[in-house]
């Protein structure tokens, strides 16, 4: 029998995570200044996040459409006909392995920028206790992201439109929000992955939520989107 799609793809997409993560933070911890606060070395070190969540996407949406892309999804759920049930454990697998291979990258990525930094920089630690919750924080948002995309991808069913959602969603809209102006700026503030990502900051930023209830508001926004999924797939002909 072949092996799922998912599971050949998933080592190789973390490992894309951990690639970018990692290579865009020692490009990023080698440009901290000397006098630069801690809070921002963290964040030039930790910057490759941005696109390391895009990975993160690809895993949630892949976990969700696989199976439908290769038409087996009948057969999983004339075998699990509790779809609920089903997509629960689904959604706490992706959240599992986002949340725990999301804190090695961060933590590796801390570690290997550390070896970057020039003479003068503020070393960041996991010591600190701001640091930590910033690295496991950021490993939690992963976490969540993951389920996220997994949402959209019963939604949409589709890869393609998934990931394009998933990416859109996290990197694309915000982006063109902050260009806009006073409005892009509420509503940048209101966005909920960028919402959830503040929990990365070690202080918060102008205008953002503060890092927990950023956080939270993105646990509540996730939760929301993946009842509505699974309401809307346990009504749907497979």
């Amino acid at each position: 029998m072949d092996q799922d799609p998912v599971d050949r793809s998933t080592w190789w997409t973390w490992l894309a995570a951990g690639f970018v993560t990692i290579g865009a933070g020692l490009l990023g911890a080698g440009n901290a200044a000397p006098g630069e606060p801690a809070g921002a070395v963290v964040g030039k070190t930790l910057g490759g996040i941005a696109l390391g969540q895009i990975v993160v996407c690809l895993f949630g949406v892949l976990t969700a459409t696989s199976e439908y892309g290769t038409g087996s999804i009948r057969s999983t759920f004339t075998a699990l006909p509790r779809r609920p049930r089903l997509l629960v454990a689904k959604a706490l697998v992706v959240l599992a392995v986002s949340t725990v291979l999301g804190t090695l990258i961060l933590v590796s990525t801390l570690l290997a920028g550390s070896l970057m930094l020039a003479p003068g920089v503020a070393e960041p630690s996991l010591a600190d206790a701001s640091v930590l919750r910033a690295v496991l924080g950021g490993g939690c948002y992963l976490g969540l992201l993951g389920v996220f995309s997994l949402a959209l991808g019963l939604v949409l069913r589709a890869t393609a439109g998934g990931i394009t959602a998933a990416t859109s969603i996290t990197f694309i809209l915000p982006n063109m929000l902050a260009l806009v102006g006073e409005t892009g700026e509420v509503l940048n503030k209101w966005w909920p992955t960028v919402a959830g990502a503040q929990i990365l900051q070690l202080m918060p930023t102008h205008g953002d939520l503060a890092p927990l209830p950023g956080f939270g508001y993105f646990a509540l926004i996730t939760v929301i989107t993946f009842a509505g999924a699974v309401a809307l797939t346990e009504r749907r002909d497979a």
